[in-house]
């Protein structure tokens, strides 16, 4: 009897061993993955880095497997926020929003999965960027018009046409601030990249390139390289002194050291940038509905996203402005 229960212990005990082998395995080859998906290891959010990640990898590896194109995900991504922010809008039970809470959280999943199916796959377009702009654009407007239909029948807006009219207005200033700090670190980081010259995560593109190549396009690639340079082009106003930067080094090339410099600078500055992007925001927003303070969700986006959207893009370009003498005069 004492003899088969330790035969039982040692076979069970040889079992899970076995499975904590297997899933060590997969853990590393989930790991292998993410880090064969991704961009760059120095720009990520923790939160990206060490969680939402290996989620999207999950469903990265469904869609492959299902032979789902990134755009797919894309779109799949922006449903979800939107679907999100709707039942977010009604306000009608805990239970809903609860529920639209996990919608957008599963946009963000499925926006970080469309990157990882397009890098794991090769299956990169230009589209697929301008799409990615535009669900998260439609996410972040939904969200925000939720936080204006949450607070319409308040008491601190009800019964006044004036008041409702300063709503639907902080909403709209609200929506355009999250357009210029959600361009703002796009933008910079694949300057970053394209200063290391990583070409896997390497996004960058110029306004005149795309002009150029647009005048030659016909049908619905014309337009569609006007719309992605209508974001572009609100990118590079945005920061001038870096397009000069850029300017001359396609002059006068590439060099070590203007290059060790900015990546120098730069690492500490995209920590500034992932303070603007999806998750922090996203966060604050959910816990301030949830809290029926639907105003301080607009009021972070103004008060303190804005605020540090300012210091980064000064930093930025007065990288850039003392960066550029150093192009020419160490130039090839």
């Amino acid at each position: 009897m004492v003899a088969k229960m330790k035969d039982n212990l040692h076979h069970a005990t040889q079992a899970v061993k076995g499975n904590l082998h297997n899933a060590k395995e997969n853990l590393q080859s989930t790991r292998a993955d993410v880090l064969a998906a991704r961009k760059c290891e120095n720009i990520n959010d923790p939160v990206d880095t060490h969680f939402v990640d290996y989620v999207g990898m999950f469903w990265a590896k469904i869609f492959i497997a299902l032979h789902i194109i990134p755009n797919v995900v894309t779109m799949l991504s922006g449903l979800s926020g939107v679907a999100g922010g709707v039942l977010l809008a009604l306000n009608r039970s805990l239970g809903m929003d609860i529920l639209g809470a996990v919608l957008v959280f599963f946009s963000a999943v499925f926006d970080a999965s469309d990157g990882q199916v397009a890098r794991l796959t090769k299956h990169f377009s230009r589209l697929g960027r301008m799409l990615d702009g535009m669900a998260d654009a439609s996410v972040y407007a939904t969200l925000y018009t939720a936080c204006v239909c949450r607070l319409w029948n308040s008491s601190l807006f009800v019964g006044s046409d004036l008041r409702h009219g300063i709503l639907i207005a902080l909403g709209v200033i609200t929506f355009v601030a999250y357009v210029a700090q959600c361009q703002l670190p796009d933008y910079f980081k694949n300057v970053h990249m394209y200063m290391i010259d990583n070409s896997r995560g390497n996004e960058l593109s110029r306004m005149k390139h795309i002009r150029a190549e647009r005048s030659q396009a016909k049908g619905f690639a014309r337009f569609s390289l006007f719309c992605y340079g209508f974001y572009t082009g609100a990118q590079e106003r945005r920061a001038p002194q870096t397009q000069r930067l850029l300017d001359a080094i396609e002059v006068h090339g590439k060099n070590e050291a203007v290059c060790d410099a900015f990546y120098a600078e730069s690492r500490k500055l995209v920590k500034l940038t992932n303070l603007l992007t999806f998750n922090l925001r996203t966060a604050v927003l959910l816990l301030f509905v949830f809290l029926h303070f639907e105003l301080g969700a607009m009021g972070f986006v103004l008060l303190v996203l804005e605020p540090i959207r300012l210091v980064l893009l000064h930093r930025y370009e007065k990288l850039s402005r003392t960066l550029l003498p150093m192009v020419a005069s160490d130039g090839n």
